[in-house]
């Protein structure tokens, strides 16, 4: 079965919790777009959460196909920090 959520998990492949301690909402504020009144609007496929006492980032798999671009900035920036990943049944997702 295909994932169709992955959830970046703010702890590291070794355990470790990821720092700062705010950056889902650095990274959510990265992603976003700003309007031409300077309004800030986020990506409805992205979200803030909290999974198993961690904050993560979550990603519907509709964004690699409505926004590849922003799919790459986050899935890449998971993968160069080694952020756990899962699914939205909770396995792990390999990002290559």
């Amino acid at each position: 079965m295909e994932a169709h959520s992955i959830y970046i998990i703010g702890t590291t492949h070794d355990g470790r919790r990821f720092r700062p301690s705010d950056w889902t909402e650095r990274l959510y504020y990265a992603v976003a777009n700003y309007d031409r009144n300077g309004r800030i609007a986020f990506n409805p496929l992205l979200s803030v959460k909290m999974k198993n006492d961690a904050r993560c980032i979550v990603v519907d798999m509709r964004l690699r196909d409505t926004d590849p671009i922003t799919f790459s900035f986050v899935t890449e920036f998971a993968r160069d920090n080694a952020l756990q990943t899962f699914d939205q049944d909770d396995r792990p997702v390999c990002l290559h």
